[in-house]
């Protein structure tokens, strides 16, 4: 039996703050995300007031007259989430980071190697990173990612849970549907008006009424609602979970204006599928495949997450003129986003955003329903391609 471990940091932002600036210990901070204007973290000392991640920035500030908002500094999360992954792997070799702030630990064996079992080891884990870098973690421990991960963030926070083996369909009944990791939205909106609201009762409804809300994957999600999931823990570096989409050209292509468009067509793929999975991205690679079979790449880095592709597009023209290093003819494109974040299940869509903001994300969500039933080719921002890709 399998015995696997989802860490996720609590706080994680405002805690790394805190521990980076001692002036900020002990007093009420909050994480502001300026382009949504919204809380999207918030220390233990902002809790009491009611601070919570999501909350509008300005009404936080009524509720804490005394809370300090800071903008982001997310490569400092970054360098302190990869100092914690350097701890896990010295407990173990089988560490996957899901996110910034969250990561799987294979503990399988643990009894052999350590002499005790997986909760006591995780403890230790959990105090070392506290000792070492003032950051308090929740963790799950369970038979497999599924059960792990939703035991996480059942006692936060800096709390934990065992989910004893034999006892995953149990435990994992009483949660909703979206509590299930790439459900999307309008799948979960069909199988609440079907009636099964319950993990439990996606668990135990019939499969040829499921297939007919959610088609071929019908049967993983019901095995993974029963507590059946055997994705392994995949080592990676922090940040290795990434996304790509790719065109290849029908022809020749030359033209910057024909592939600076086939770039944002590529973007608008990839961003969909970012927002698919509930995520958020800061980093996106551009390689290009020229006729004679070289390639070049170029990356760049956002101040701030983001799963729209109007915060990506505005740097297009600057990543492809920095990517096409040759001035050879272009047979094929890519782009990658990595450096994932995991939005607080507590940020609204668009309550509480800044009006810009708000309509932006309006606007994606339409755009994605649109794609979803007439293909992704049914819409497109600004004007297509005049010579269309090789698809």
């Amino acid at each position: 039996m399998r015995s696997l471990v989802h860490c996720d940091g609590d706080r994680f932002f405002a805690s790394i703050e805190q521990a980076a600036d001692q002036r900020l210990r002990n007093r009420p901070i909050a994480i502001g995300a300026a382009r949504r204007g919204i809380v999207i973290s918030a220390s233990n000392e902002a809790r009491p007031f009611g601070v919570r991640p999501g909350m509008p920035v300005r009404r936080a500030k009524r509720a804490c007259p005394s809370l300090l908002v800071l903008p982001g500094h997310f490569d400092l999360y970054e360098q302190f989430f990869q100092q914690i992954l350097s701890l896990c792997e010295e407990t173990t070799p089988l560490v996957q980071p899901v996110a910034i702030g969250a990561a799987y630990l294979d503990l399988t064996g643990t009894r052999a190697i350590h002499g005790k079992g997986a909760l006591p080891v995780v403890r230790q884990l959990r105090q070392t990173i506290q000792r070492w870098l003032r950051v308090s973690f929740s963790t799950g421990i369970g038979a497999n990612k599924t059960v792990a991960r939703i035991a996480s963030r059942f006692r936060k926070p800096a709390g934990e849970l065992v989910v004893l083996p034999g006892h995953e369909a149990s435990f994992l009944a009483p949660f909703p549907v979206g509590c299930l990791e790439g459900i999307r939205l309008e799948a979960r909106g069909a199988l609440e008006l079907a009636g099964v609201r319950t993990l439990g009762a996606l668990a135990s409804a019939p499969l040829d009424a499921l297939q007919l809300v959610l088609g071929r994957q019908a049967l993983q999600w019901q095995r993974r609602a029963q507590g059946v999931d055997e994705d392994p823990v995949r080592p990676q570096s922090a940040n290795a979970p990434q996304w790509r989409e790719s065109i290849e050209f029908a022809g020749e292509a030359w033209e910057e204006p024909l592939i600076l468009a086939s770039l944002k067509t590529t973007l608008e793929r990839l961003m969909t599928r970012v927002r698919e999975r509930g995520i958020e991205v800061r980093r996106l690679t551009l390689s290009l495949r020229y006729t004679d079979r070289e390639e070049t790449t170029h990356a760049l880095t956002l101040d701030a997450p983001s799963c729209l592709e109007s915060d990506f597009e505005p740097v297009l023209p600057g990543l492809l003129r920095s990517a096409w290093k040759r001035r050879v003819r272009l047979r094929s494109l890519s782009l990658t986003v990595s450096r994932i974040y995991r939005p607080s299940p507590q940020l609204p869509l668009f309550d509480g955003l800044s009006g810009e903001h708000a309509s932006s994300r309006a606007l994606a969500a339409a755009v994605d329903r649109i794609r979803r039933k007439y293909g992704e080719n049914a819409i497109h921002r600004g004007a297509p391609a005049e010579s269309p890709p090789k698809e």
